[in-house]
């Protein structure tokens, strides 16, 4: 390996004579990405990076043309696309604006049985993952509680059960004792 081998950055410093073909190279390429667009919007086409490419090889006198990256890359010839490509913009309008953050609130809300599955569903589908995560954190805490809510009371149910079965044995013994003591 060279020693002697310098990064990019300190060869376009220690090389001045390379910025005159450098500001070449990005003027040609701004100017076939002007005219491109200038001539896709006059025959009324759809303005996209692979139209401009192809076009600039046509526009070019060269007949290099530019490459996708040239034209993302370079920010003028990208800002200049963005503002006349139909197509970028209404892939920009299709990205969901973001949506209102809602409180989640320590209970769900009561949840319909004969609600419309679908239009629920559509719902969540456009809903972030974060809110769904804090939404299925949620349902999943209420859940546990409930189960936990439902074992309580069945074991009260089977204390009352079990208190009451002793009760009506009790009675059954007294009665029993009630009748011994009538006919002896």
């Amino acid at each position: 390996m060279n020693q002697n081998s310098m990064s990019s950055t300190e060869a376009k410093r220690s090389r001045p004579w390379l910025q005159v073909h450098y500001e070449a190279r990005k003027k040609r390429t701004v100017d076939l990405v002007k005219a491109s667009v200038d001539r896709l919007a006059r025959e009324k086409q759809t303005v996209t990076i692979e139209a401009i490419c192809r076009l600039s090889k046509e526009i070019d006198p060269l007949g290099k043309g530019i490459k996708k990256a040239g034209v993302l890359g370079h920010a003028e010839a990208h800002a200049y696309y963005q503002k006349h490509s139909s197509s970028y913009q209404i892939a920009q309008g299709r990205k969901c604006p973001p949506m209102r953050k809602k409180r989640v609130t320590a209970q769900p809300l009561r949840i319909d049985p004969d609600r419309d599955v679908n239009r629920v569903r559509q719902r969540y589908l456009k809903q972030s993952k974060a809110d769904l995560a804090e939404r299925l954190l949620t349902v999943e805490q209420t859940y546990a509680e409930a189960q936990e809510h439902l074992a309580y009371l069945q074991f009260e149910l089977f204390e009352i059960q079990r208190k009451q079965e002793e009760d009506a044995q009790r009675e059954q013994r007294r009665r029993g004792r009630k009748d011994e003591e009538e006919f002896p």
